[in-house]
């Protein structure tokens, strides 16, 4: 019979516990630095709320609704045209004869980025239509969200632009 003892084996390369320790150690270290990387990447491209007091505005949704329905009584319609260097917005009531008179403000929303976002303020180029410059506008999707100012009659308009 042969005894096997420890002067006997074979030299070489032997885990241990101290490697397994130090392997989970490396492991999760490149993991929490990933993960450390795609946190800090993710909120500098989206802080994750597109609206200013988006809770406030849940509350005053009822508020919203009524406004909404005021504004679908006027029978009032928008044709919306996104050119080259203007946002142009053509309003019309109900007999299709063009809305005069209104200051209209608005915002042009990037989907991704509120850092994108234009502020527009409307000037009537003539009766019924209104244009708001627009300079270095990326190419892309962009939310238009216009509402009249001091006006008699609710207006809020919101449409889904593409810029090519």
């Amino acid at each position: 019979m042969t005894d096997l003892s420890a002067t006997d084996a074979a030299p070489g390369f032997r885990i241990k516990g101290w490697h397994v320790l130090a392997g989970m150690i490396m492991f999760f270290s490149v993991i929490i630095a990933v993960n450390t990387v795609f946190i800090t990447l993710a909120m500098r491209s989206f802080p994750g709320e597109d609206q200013r007091r988006s809770y406030v505005q849940g509350l005053e949704y009822n508020d919203i609704i009524a406004q909404r329905r005021a504004q679908a009584e006027l029978g009032w319609t928008a044709a919306v045209n996104l050119a080259e260097d203007r946002v142009l917005i053509r309003v019309t009531d109900a007999e299709d004869a063009p809305v005069m008179g209104l200051t209209l403000d608005g915002v042009l929303r990037h989907p991704a980025s509120t850092d994108l976002d234009h502020v527009l303020v409307f000037t009537e180029a003539r009766p019924g239509v209104y244009s708001a410059p627009v300079e270095d506008l990326p190419l892309g999707s962009w939310t238009l969200h216009a509402e009249a100012v001091d006006a008699d009659a609710p207006f809020v308009l919101e449409r889904e632009l593409w810029r090519r």
